[in-house]
C-alpha cells in the first residue's frame, strides 16, 4: 500500500541542474580544474564533501581541507538561484498528490539551497526534508533516504523514491526501496538500475497522477 513518495529536489522538482553545474564549473576553476555540466550531471545528488573528492580524483588530484570548506561557498556565490524554478506541472501535481500521500523531499544540496528553494516555491508541501547537510555520508550510500524512511515512520514497501541521477538511484535501490527515474538530464542507459524510467517530465506527471487514487 503506497503512503509516501519521496522526491529527489534537482532535475526532479527544479529544471536546476543547469545553473548547479555551472557554478561547480565556475568554483572549480578558480582552484584550476577544468570540469563540464556532464561531470557534475553524473555526480549529481553527492553532498559536496563527496563530489569535491571525486572531481579531484578523477583530476589525479587530492583536495585539500580549504577546498572541502571554500568550493561550497564559493559555488553557492556562482550559482545563478533566481533561474531555478520548479518544472512546469510539478506545483499542482505535488498539491494533489499530498491530499493523498505522505510527501517527502531528499536532496544532496547544501541545507541553505534547499531551504530557499523549500521557501521559494515548496512551503508547506514536504512533511520531511533531508538535505546534504544533514547527512555524513550522502548518496549513492543509502543513508538520506533510510533517514527518510525513519522520519515518515514508514516501512520501504509504503514508499516510492523518484530520482534522476544515476547516484541517487543507487542510494534509493541500496535502501530496498522501488524506484522511478526521469531522464531528464542523462540518456536513459545512465539512469537504466532504476526500477522504472521515465523519458521526460511529462511522463513523470502522468505516471503520479497514475498514483491517485480515483
Amino acid at each position: 500500500m503506497l503512503k509516501a513518495i519521496i522526491f529527489d529536489v534537482d532535475g526532479v522538482l527544479v529544471d536546476s541542474m543547469r545553473f548547479q553545474a555551472d557554478a561547480w564549473v565556475k568554483a572549480f576553476k578558480e582552484v584550476g580544474i577544468t570540469i563540464t555540466r556532464e561531470d557534475i550531471y553524473e555526480l549529481e545528488g553527492s553532498n559536496n564533501r563527496r563530489l569535491i573528492k571525486s572531481v579531484f580524483e578523477k583530476a589525479g588530484k587530492e583536495p585539500e581541507p580549504w577546498h572541502l570548506e571554500q568550493l561550497p561557498e564559493k559555488k553557492r556565490e556562482a550559482l545563478e538561484f533566481d533561474q531555478i524554478k520548479p518544472f512546469e506541472g510539478i506545483l499542482d501535481c505535488l498539491k494533489e498528490l499530498k491530499r493523498h500521500f505522505k510527501l517527502a523531499m531528499v536532496s544532496g544540496s547544501h541545507v541553505d539551497t534547499v531551504t530557499k528553494v523549500v521557501n521559494k516555491y515548496f512551503s508547506n508541501c514536504f512533511e520531511v526534508v533531508i538535505t546534504g547537510s544533514d547527512m555524513e555520508r550522502g548518496k549513492p550510500d543509502p543513508d538520506p533516504y533510510l533517514k527518510a524512511l525513519e522520519e515518515l515512520d514508514l516501512t520501504k514497501n509504503e514508499c516510492i523514491v523518484i530520482e534522476n541521477a544515476p547516484l541517487g538511484i543507487t542510494a534509493a535501490k541500496r535502501a530496498g526501496l522501488y524506484c522511478v527515474a526521469v531522464a531528464s538530464m542523462l540518456e536513459p542507459e545512465k539512469v537504466e538500475h532504476a526500477d522504472l524510467v521515465l523519458e521526460d517530465h511529462a511522463a513523470l506527471l502522468d505516471y503520479l497522477k497514475s498514483l491517485i487514487p480515483e
